[in-house]
Order: structure tokens, then C-alpha cells, then sequence
């Protein structure tokens, strides 16, 4: 059994097992469930019909047990290949919790106890992986938080997602649906980051949710997730979210999404939304305890005004994307502006329904749908109309001539690295005049670093110590004077006939700055560094730089000059900028688009949204 387990582990991409876990959960959860429905009905382990039910017969409530098998099994597979540390404490807590709900779907628990339950099993994962929310992100102006606080937060976190996700589990279809959408989402990122263990956790929950939500709309063999599933999904939720909020950024069709808090908020702001809604009813109008039971949730607004459990189930699952795609574009503001967007258009969205009635609702929604298709191709001709001028090089017609705008030699400075080669047609005799080659015969360096080490370190009063030459002063010389100085100063006194030397500058450097894809300071061997060999050690510009006035900052004499390039040109192709020298410095700014993408309106994206959110307030309000 072991070899079989190495073998896989061996010759399968962690890839593939996000494909084959999903496989194995969604198939071993379909065929539990009938499994799990007959033997509900042989030992009438069932839930009965209430004033608070939405249903009129008895039906199984075990459907957590369903979910936990299809979601153990497929992440102890992986586990069993890759030995994820992990693995061992999150498989801990959902059996906790799945015995919890088990004896709270059969028995009834009191509200103490299955709090208490949440908060052993959160604490427990907390501790054993170290996982914690110890950054704000900016929100509420908080930034890092210490280490009791992102403890309490974490824990926190955890217990208002368990509690708020089984809130929402009151008619057929809305929780499995709200997790699924989260599961998606947080997989889709966690597979960008490259972070296998968790997208296989992601997409292992849905398929266990594929397979409830079939018999959860059954009519003749039907399911609820009961207790068992709201605990054991809604901790895997918190989990998931907490374990999103790790990470700065995702990367995105060759660009980078921002992981920011809001991005969690809106996935989830329907189940936050109605436990706040729920608090608020039953602590401050109703005066009883929030744990109590009662048809004021949100879903029991839905079926008074006429939708049916699916309905509900699609508006939801679609406004809740509809939010998160918000807020993947707003991810360039601030964190406090993205929150006040995402609250006020969430707001928004479920109280459409409250305002309007379902026949009305259902012509609306064809003229937004409708409206959405003409505004998205007029954003994609609009796109593809514009102008490249302001991205292309060299749009120049004019024919490019032979450079003859060599670069100037530069003096020696102080700390430079410089190599000084002497050789001559007496290989021996040159030989003593070279401390590499004194020092090693049978070692090259290869790396910079490594060639470095055989140069000459420029000292404080601008002198180098030469074998059998001695103390040289260099300052005063570029690396061609220096080269014409060692060779008359080798004939006039008799060490050599006709050498030849050869000075090189081992530490240039050139730092570049701003809209490139890789800024920071770049050495390099070579004498005649170009401006655009220079851009490409940084990876080029991104298509935010401004590429038609790139700054070189030069300091010549004492004097620091700044040249402006317009690399949409070849007129500098003929000047003193196209080389580049020791220290300089390439500043690239943004352009007039990511400058205006930092404002309050943002990009194109963004100011495309706020009218499409304008205009389909109006189209659904309008009588």
C-alpha cells in the first residue's frame, strides 16, 4: 500500500488531484445520500413541520453527515499522498463538530452548548496551525494587530460565520447555494496562489454541495443539511476566509487582484446581513434572545412577496456574485471606500426584492439583463478603439542611422570594484602582475558576485594596490586612462614589452523605479549598457508606464541632471541618454489612466460599474 502511495505521489501533479478529490467527494456524497434518507425513515430520525417551517411534512435533517463523508474522504486522500501538516488538526475539528450536530440534529442541544462546541473546535484549529487574522488591512485604520488580539479576532471570526451560516439554512437550497458560490470563488484564488491544499478543500466542499443540493430539491427523496452540515460547512467557510486573508494578492489573467477583507465581506454579505437584521429584531424589538427561533429572516420576507424556494436560492446566489465582482473591481481603493461601496450596494440588492413584486421583478430583471449584454459590448468596442499611441516604441517614421553618440568614459570613484587585466605575448611573465591568476589556476568565477571578489576595491583616497605596480592612484582616470596609464607605466620601467591591459568596472549600477514590472537597483558588466537593456533588466514596462516621458537621472560633475525620453520616438536613439552610466537612475511614471485609477471614480471598470448600478436602479424602479 505504501509503494501504491509513493507511486502517486510521485507521478501525478498536485494539479490533478483538485479533478480527482472533487470526483471522489461528489461520488462518494451521491451515493451516501440515499443511504443516509432510508435510514432517516427507518429510525424516523426526522424533523417535523412547525409554524416556523417552511415545509408540510416530515423530513430527513441528517444531510451534515452526507457532506462530512464526501469532504473527509476526498481531503484524506490527499492528505495520505502529500502529508499535509495541516490536514490532521482541520480533519480534528470537523469531527468535533460533526458529532455536535449529529447529537443536536437527534437529540436537540441547548444554544450553550453547541456554542461552546464552536468555540473548543476554532480554538483548537487556531492553536495547532497558528492560522490568525493579525492584519486589518487598513480597515478602521488598523493595520497589524498582536498576538492576543488576532487571537480573539480569529476566534471571533469563526464562531460569527458558523452561527451566521446556520442562520440562513431555513429553506431548501440557500446555504448550499451561498457555499457553493464562497467555495468557488476562494478555490478559483487559491489555485492562482498556487496553494493546492486549500483549492482542493475549496472545491472538495462543493462537490459534497452538488450532490446535497440534488436531494435537497427532491421532491420524492429530500434532505436537509441539518446541524451537522451548517456547523461542518460553515466552519470550513471561516477557514477557508480566514486562510484567504494571509495573503496580499492573487494573480489574475497575467495582472494581480488584490485579496482584500471586502473581497470576503461581499461573499458572504447575505448570511452577515441577515444575522445583524436577526439581532437587531429580536434583542432590541422583540426583546427576547437572539438564539430563539422565529420567520423574521430574510428568506421569510422572500416567500411572503411570492418567490418559491429556488427563486430565492437564484437571487441570492446571483446578487451575492454580482457583489463580488464589485468588489474585485474597487480593489485599488482604499479598504474603507471599498467597504462603504460594498455595504451600500449590498444594501441595495436585497432590498430590491422588498420594494417591488416578483411579476414586476421578473420583466425588470429581462431590461437589466438586457441592458447589462448592450453595455458590455459598448465597453468592449470602446476598449478595442483606443488609441495605442501612448503604448507603442518607436513609432518614429523616420529611418534610424548609425549611432554616433558614443558614451564618455566614466571617472573611477571611490568604493568602485574594478578588474585590471595585464597580459602580454610572455604569458609567464604577466602572470605575476595578475592576483587572480596567482592565486587559482583551475577556478573561474561564473557569478557577479563570485567575479567581484577578483577585482580591486577602490579605497577612501581613491587608490588601488597592484601586484609588483603597487599603490595606484585612479580617481582621477576613466577606465581608458587608466588602461593607457598601467601600459606606458609597465614599458617605462622595464617590466614588460608591448602588454596589453585591459580595466573594467565590476560594480556599475543602475536603479530603476515606478510603472516596471520588477523595480530595483541592477548591476552590470557591461561597458556600453543601453536605456532599453537597462528597461529590460527590470522586465519592461508595465502597460500603466508612461512611456513617452521615462526620466534618466544623472549625476555629472557634482551636478545632477535630469533627462526627459520619449520612447514612443527615435530621436534620443542619437544622444547622450541612449547609453547608460554608472548610478544612473530610471524613473518610470504612471500614466494618465493609473493616475486616475487612484481616485474616488477609479478606472473605466470602475465608472462603468457606478452607471450600470444607476441605470438598473432605475430600470427595476421605474413604474
Amino acid at each position: 500500500m505504501l509503494e501504491i502511495v509513493k507511486y502517486l505521489s510521485e507521478n501525478f501533479k498536485q494539479d490533478y488531484w483538485i479533478l480527482i478529490t472533487f470526483l471522489l467527494s461528489l461520488s462518494s456524497s451521491f451515493v451516501i445520500f440515499p443511504v443516509i434518507i432510508s435510514l432517516c425513515y427507518q429510525k424516523k430520525l426526522m424533523v417535523d413541520a412547525n409554524e416556523r417551517s417552511s415545509h408540510s411534512r416530515k423530513t430527513p435533517t441528517l444531510g451534515g453527515v452526507g457532506i462530512f463523508i464526501g469532504v473527509t474522504l476526498a481531503l484524506s486522500l490527499y492528505g495520505s499522498i502529500y502529508q499535509n501538516e495541516i490536514f490532521p488538526a482541520l480533519i480534528g475539528s470537523l469531527i468535533m463538530l460533526f458529532f455536535l450536530g449529529i447529537k443536536d440534529d437527534i437529540l436537540v442541544l441547548s444554544a450553550r452548548t453547541k456554542f461552546t462546541g464552536q468555540l473548543i473546535a476554532s480554538l483548537f484549529i487556531i492553536f495547532v496551525t497558528e492560522l490568525r487574522i493579525d492584519s486589518f488591512h487598513g480597515m478602521f485604520t488598523i493595520n497589524s494587530i498582536g498576538y492576543l488580539s488576532s487571537v480573539l479576532v480569529t476566534l471571533f471570526t469563526f464562531l460569527v460565520i458558523i452561527n451566521a451560516y446556520n442562520l440562513v439554512d431555513g429553506i431548501d437550497g440557500l446555504a448550499g447555494v451561498i457555499a457553493i458560490i464562497f467555495s468557488i470563488v476562494s478555490g478559483i484564488i487559491f489555485y492562482a496562489l498556487g496553494e493546492i491544499y486549500l483549492a482542493t478543500v475549496s472545491f472538495s466542499l462543493v462537490a459534497a454541495l452538488l450532490s446535497f443540493l440534488y436531494y435537497n430539491f427532491s421532491n420524492k427523496r429530500k434532505i436537509f443539511m441539518g446541524d451537522t452540515g451548517s456547523l461542518i460547512v460553515g466552519f470550513l467557510i471561516a477557514y477557508l476566509s480566514i486562510s484567504l486573508l494571509s495573503f496580499s494578492n492573487s494573480p489574475f489573467f497575467n495582472g494581480s487582484v488584490i485579496i482584500s477583507p471586502i473581497i470576503i465581506i461581499s461573499l458572504f454579505f447575505y448570511p452577515l446581513l441577515d444575522t445583524l437584521r436577526i439581532f437587531m429584531i429580536r434583542v432590541f424589538v422583540l426583546k427576547k434572545s437572539p438564539f430563539l427561533a422565529d420567520k423574521n429572516h430574510i428568506h421569510h420576507r422572500f416567500l411572503s412577496l411570492g418567490f418559491n424556494h429556488w427563486q430565492i436560492s437564484l437571487y441570492v446566489g446571483m446578487a451575492t456574485f454580482l457583489l463580488v465582482f464589485v468588489s474585485f473591481l474597487i480593489t485599488d481603493l482604499s479598504v474603507n471606500v471599498q467597504l462603504l461601496i460594498v455595504v451600500i450596494t449590498g444594501l441595495f440588492i436585497f432590498i430590491i426584492p422588498h420594494i417591488i413584486s416578483i411579476k414586476e421583478m421578473r420583466i425588470r430583471l429581462i431590461k437589466v439583463f438586457t441592458f447589462f449584454i448592450l453595455l458590455y459590448i459598448g465597453q468592449s468596442v470602446f476598449v478595442s478603439c483606443t488609441t495605442k499611441k501612448d503604448v507603442l516604441y518607436f513609432q518614429s517614421p523616420d529611418k534610424i542611422e548609425f549611432i554616433s553618440h558614443l558614451p564618455m568614459d566614466q571617472k573611477i570613484e571611490t568604493n568602485d570594484i574594478i578588474s585590471v587585466r595585464i597580459s602580454s605575448l610572455d604569458i609567464e611573465s604577466s602572470r605575476v602582475y595578475n592576483a587572480d591568476l596567482l592565486q587559482s589556476t583551475t577556478s573561474t568565477p561564473t557569478t557577479s558576485e563570485g567575479i567581484k571578489l577578483k577585482g580591486f576595491l577602490v579605497n577612501n583616497e581613491g587608490n588601488i594596490t597592484l601586484p609588483v605596480l603597487g599603490v595606484i592612484a585612479v580617481t582621477d582616470k576613466s577606465t581608458s586612462d587608466l588602461e593607457s596609464y598601467l601600459s606606458t607605466k609597465l614599458i617605462n620601467e622595464g617590466h614588460l614589452k608591448n602588454p596589453n591591459v585591459v580595466v573594467w568596472n565590476l560594480n556599475s549600477k543602475v536603479t530603476i523605479l515606478g510603472e516596471v514590472k520588477v523595480p530595483g537597483t541592477y548591476s552590470f558588466l557591461e561597458k556600453n549598457l543601453t536605456l532599453l537593456q537597462a528597461l529590460g533588466l527590470a522586465g519592461d514596462l508595465t502597460i500603466n508606464g508612461k512611456r513617452n516621458d521615462v526620466l534618466l537621472i544623472r549625476q555629472e560633475n557634482g551636478v545632477k541632471n535630469i533627462i526627459h525620453i520619449d520612447l514612443t520616438s527615435t530621436k534620443w536613439f542619437d544622444s547622450e541618454a541612449y547609453f547608460i552610466k554608472q548610478n544612473d537612475v530610471i524613473i518610470v511614471n504612471p500614466n494618465y489612466s493609473k493616475i486616475k485609477s487612484g481616485g474616488i471614480i477609479g478606472n473605466t471598470g470602475t465608472v462603468v460599474s457606478l452607471i450600470s448600478l444607476l441605470l438598473t436602479t432605475y430600470l427595476l424602479l421605474k413604474k
